[in-house]
């Protein structure tokens, strides 16, 4: 099975509250974009282990593994602090670097737009 890093909740992601507290025992519901339907993620590239579903963060407000989304599917995303209060929801994610979806802007992601830059 191909799967791709998720551009949300990738490597290294660490989660807040809106307090700007660590989101410990925070919660990330995974579904198919624009649905209510569970959808599976990965723990590595090999795309052999699903992450659990929620996936729940340490006490750091980390994902325990890594997020990896299988190619061509669209995700969901509902991040929910220990008590299942909605912190946030992201819709139409892909795997970073799959050809085979549509691209998404990375402000759709972020909220934020984005500029890239580089010196000559």
């Amino acid at each position: 099975m191909t799967v791709y890093l998720s551009a949300f909740a990738g490597a290294g992601w660490q989660f807040f509250t809106d307090d700007n507290e660590v989101l410990s025992g925070g919660k990330i519901y995974t579904y198919a974009a624009g649905s209510s339907t569970p959808q599976a993620t990965f723990t590595s590239s090999s795309g052999l282990t699903q992450n659990g579903n929620p996936i729940i963060l340490d006490s750091a407000g980390r994902l325990p593994e890594d997020m990896w989304l299988s190619q061509g599917v669209t995700y969901r995303f509902v991040l929910t602090d220990s008590n299942d209060v909605q912190l946030g929801e992201y819709d139409d994610i892909v795997g970073i670097n799959d050809g085979s979806s549509e691209s998404v802007p990375w402000a759709n992601i972020t909220g934020t737009p984005t500029t890239l830059g580089a010196i000559s």
